[in-house]
Order: C-alpha cells, then structure tokens, then sequence
C-alpha cells in the first residue's frame, strides 16, 4: 500500500534528520525527498516548524513498541538497521531541547514510551531505566560501535538499579 503524502513527508524529514541533521532539514530538500511538488509541506503542516512538530509522533509509530522482547535486541537494533531513526530521535530531542514549542510534541510520545516501559519494569523505575538505556544507546553512537556482549552487561546493570520488577535481559519478568 503506498503512503499518502503526509506520511511520506515524514518519513521524508525523518531519513533526513538521521543521516544530515537538524540542519539540512529544509522543506525543499523534505519535498524532494518525498517526491512531492513544492508546497505540500506547507498544505499539510503549515510549514517547517508544523511538520517538525508532527514528527515525534511518526518516529514513535515508526519505532513501534519500546522494550517489547529482549531488551538487547531492541537497543542492537536502534544502533543497527534502526540506526537513521535513531539518530532523527536525538536529534529531535535536542530541537526540542531548544525550542519549547516542541516539548510537548515530544512529551507526549515520551510518556507513552515510559509508561510502556513501566509494564517491564514498574512505573517508579520506568524513567530511570528509560533515560540510562537512552544513554547506552547515545554512548555507543558516539563512540561509533558496540559489542552486543557488554550491552548485555550494561542493560543488566541498568536493569539491576530498578527498584521494582526485575525484567530478564532475554525477555519476560522475573517475579
């Protein structure tokens, strides 16, 4: 089924965020990216600053459910073939950080990843265990790899600090 051309320009700004940075995203580059004649950016969203906006809600779509089977897997996988999206979330988490017109466009998504999160994990742990796998995920984009072994450590290590149920790194509860 093809996308309609909302969706591809989204999907368009999302690719990219995450392969040029905040920077490159011009609604130009958006609409020829997507295949879509000049102006579509601005009948869908208004401009750059509405399609920015809509973008924490297609990237959360597009990542699907967070934490959903083994952890490890998820995070090779958000530096592996997730990679460009990856990178389009720090790099709305960072727009958002400067702009306080896109902090609630991120909030909302955010809150739903933590809360889905809080199913594994408990909701007091849920931000926590969140923001330090956020963290693992940062780390090894920076330092430009990663060794599937010692995220299996990290993530039992993060896991291990959470005060309430104990998630396996493999998967279900441990109760």
């Amino acid at each position: 089924m093809e996308k309609d051309s909302r969706t591809r320009l989204l999907d368009a700004a999302l690719e990219i965020l995450g392969g040029s940075g905040a920077a490159s995203l011009t609604v130009r580059l958006t609409e020829d990216s997507a295949a879509l004649p000049h102006g579509s950016v601005r009948h869908h969203f208004g401009g750059r600053a509405g399609m920015v906006a809509e973008l924490f809600d297609r990237l959360a779509e597009r990542e699907g459910a967070p934490l959903e089977g083994e952890i490890t897997a998820a995070i090779e996988h958000w530096l592996g073939q997730g990679r460009t999206l990856t990178m389009a979330r720090y790099e709305l988490f960072l727009m958002a950080a400067r702009d306080g017109a896109l902090r609630a466009p991120l909030i909302r998504p955010r809150d739903r990843f933590v809360a889905s999160a809080a199913v594994r994990v408990g909701a007091a742990a849920a931000p926590t265990v969140v923001a330090a796998l956020d963290g693992l995920v940062l780390d090894a984009l920076v330092r430009g790899g990663h060794d599937p072994e010692t995220l299996r450590v990290a993530v039992r290590q993060i896991l291990a600090s959470a005060p309430q149920q104990q998630p396996k790194v493999d998967g279900g509860l441990d109760s």
